[in-house]
């Protein structure tokens, strides 16, 4: 009889303790996220860090975190609760003793190129038994920013010229004939007049002059995403991936070359404060800079590329070669671009579209990108 009295009071002191811990909700609980690296590559792997800390002198017997993760982001080595086409869910249990601080790491990856956000947290607080809980969610907003691909310019074959980025760049990028580098091995796609035929001769290989590019000339390259007219109605996201990884590795290689570089688009640019401009200035110290604009590009248009061109075109300089990527142009474009060369601004197109049927503009080069490199 008196062990059953024990027993009963036990039990009543559990409840009456389960019942104040409830009550107590989420005081005194900290639940914090953090990231080891908020820039990767896609496929490089980093670390989500959950730190948990119980301020209160008792211990915690259940503690459930449900987050959700957008798609393509994924932990490397957990089962989802739930997926579908837009979030994943994971959900991560927990007991910690009082005055304890417990982290964990959960090793996690991104394929493709964007900006990613981790933003809500649902905890759930049980007893002990099972009998009592409560639930609350908590805005924790994580940002990562995942690059795009960068290739060598010289593995980008451009389809009707069968040459590659490399060649491409030299060509366009104004030269100064009286400053030559040195000599290198011919590849396709440069002037004959440039092969120094006595070295070749000599070296019984074919080889070129290389030049000094101008100091003054600069690059910048502009994305166009819009796919249709009205400039909302269709999207096309391969295009707009192939043209995000063009202007990355040829960022990479004129800078490597010392040539400023800028970028623009009439693309959104993905940004949780929504200020995130949609130009960069040509230096040669920006790649970085660059490699973010290309990961903030969104697949919705901003604005009608016609009337991006009448806006930035006032400012254009004479001395920039434009290097426009796009998979669609209509009369409204194509008048833009023909007021702006007769202004003396020298453009060049990067033909995106799927079979390369982009209309061919007077006295302005168009060469053909199906996805090769």
């Amino acid at each position: 009889m008196k062990s059953y009295a024990i027993f009963i009071l036990a039990v009543i002191a559990f409840y009456v303790f389960s019942r104040y811990t409830m009550s107590m909700g989420f005081k005194d609980i900290e639940v914090t996220r953090s990231l080891d690296k908020v820039r990767i590559f896609p496929g490089e792997q980093f670390n989500v860090i959950t730190k948990i800390e119980n301020k209160r002198r008792w211990p915690i017997a259940f503690l459930n975190i449900k987050e959700q993760y957008p798609e393509g982001f994924e932990r490397v080595q957990s089962s989802p609760d739930f997926k579908n086409s837009n979030v994943t869910y994971y959900t991560s249990s927990y007991s910690i003793l009082g005055h304890e601080r417990v982290k964990r790491y959960y090793n996690s990856s991104i394929d493709k190129r964007g900006v990613y956000y981790l933003k809500y947290l649902t905890l759930s607080l049980g007893d002990l038994f099972g009998v009592f809980n409560i639930e609350e969610e908590q805005e924790d907003l994580l940002e990562v920013i995942v690059y795009p691909e960068v290739v060598e310019a010289s593995q980008i074959e451009f389809e009707n010229k069968s040459i590659q980025g490399d060649s491409v760049v030299r060509r366009w990028i104004f030269s100064d004939p009286v400053y030559v580098r040195g000599l290198r091995e011919y590849v396709r796609g440069d002037r004959m007049k440039d092969i120094h035929w006595n070295s070749s001769l000599r070296m019984n290989k074919l080889v070129v002059k290389e030049y000094e590019y101008t100091s003054e000339r600069q690059v910048v390259f502009i994305s166009n995403v819009q796919c249709a007219k009205p400039y909302w109605s269709a999207i096309d996201g391969e295009a707009i991936e192939k043209a995000v990884k063009i202007m990355a590795s040829l960022s990479n290689f004129t800078i490597e070359q010392g040539i400023p570089t800028g970028i623009m688009t009439n693309a959104n640019m993905i940004s949780s404060s929504g200020d995130f401009s949609n130009e960069l200035l040509p230096g040669i110290n920006n790649f970085k800079d660059i490699l973010e604009f290309c990961a903030r590009i969104d697949k919705i248009p901003k604005l009608d590329f016609s009337e991006f061109l009448r806006e930035k075109g006032n400012y254009f300089n004479a001395n920039s070669i434009y290097i426009i990527l796009t998979p669609y142009m209509d009369d409204e474009i194509i008048s833009e671009m023909i007021k702006l060369k007769r202004y003396g601004i020298i453009m060049k197109v990067i033909d995106i579209s799927e079979k390369g049927s982009l209309p061919e503009l007077n006295h302005i080069e168009k060469i053909y990108y199906g996805g090769k490199g």
